[in-house]
């Protein structure tokens, strides 16, 4: 079967095509690059803000990202396919679309009725894998990328890779750069204060 071939060097070919997407396919732009652009934010937002987590709320409205791109990626391939409903059905971007729709409405159900233990529904309604996911989607779709065992790996590489480099940049931060931004923040504080009186 075709699904289940695997190699070292498919899976690196997949893992680039998935990195190069927007490049081979410039129109992915408009709805790649705010995905991309709110994950950067986001993580630099918690890296700056490290004593605040993941609510909720925030969780909630992630998972609305992925049916928001579930539409966008129906609207794509329905073009595509020249508005042919019997073209659309048999594609395999209709059937990404519709795991990417369904997976975004599971898990909004599951984080709007709290369903699944905070740790777990933080944890896979999170950022890293709502974006990453919408945007392998996005990929997959209007690059038609075959989707198989390896391109799921390649997703799956893609998340780990992205989430270990914004933890290394956390971790790379100087203790002493945090210390002088807090004095300087303090200082500009009392002078702000000061000039108020």
């Amino acid at each position: 079967m075709v699904f289940f071939d695997f190699s070292l060097p498919l899976l690196a070919y997949r893992f680039f095509q998935l990195i190069r997407g927007p490049i081979d396919n410039p129109s992915m732009i408009w709805i790649a690059l705010p995905l991309l652009i709110t994950l950067i934010v986001i993580e630099l937002y918690f890296k700056k803000y490290k004593d605040e987590k993941l609510g909720w709320n925030t969780a909630l409205t992630n998972t609305l990202v992925l049916v928001f791109v579930s539409l966008n990626l129906f609207q794509y391939i329905f073009i595509y396919h020249g508005g042919r409903f019997s073209r659309v059905v048999i594609s395999t971007g209709f059937y990404i679309s519709l795991f990417v729709f369904v997976l975004g409405g599971l898990l909004f159900f599951t984080d709007f009725f709290h369903k699944l233990p905070q740790k777990i529904a933080f944890l896979v309604s999170a950022h890293l894998p709502v974006n990453i996911t919408a945007y392998t989607a996005v990929v997959l779709v209007y690059n038609q990328i075959p989707l198989e065992i390896t391109t799921i790996l390649a997703w799956v590489l893609l998340i780990i890779i992205i989430g270990l480099i914004f933890f290394i940049i956390r971790r790379i931060e100087p203790k002493g750069m945090k210390k002088r931004l807090k004095i300087i923040e303090q200082q500009a504080h009392i002078q702000k204060s000061s000039q108020q009186k």
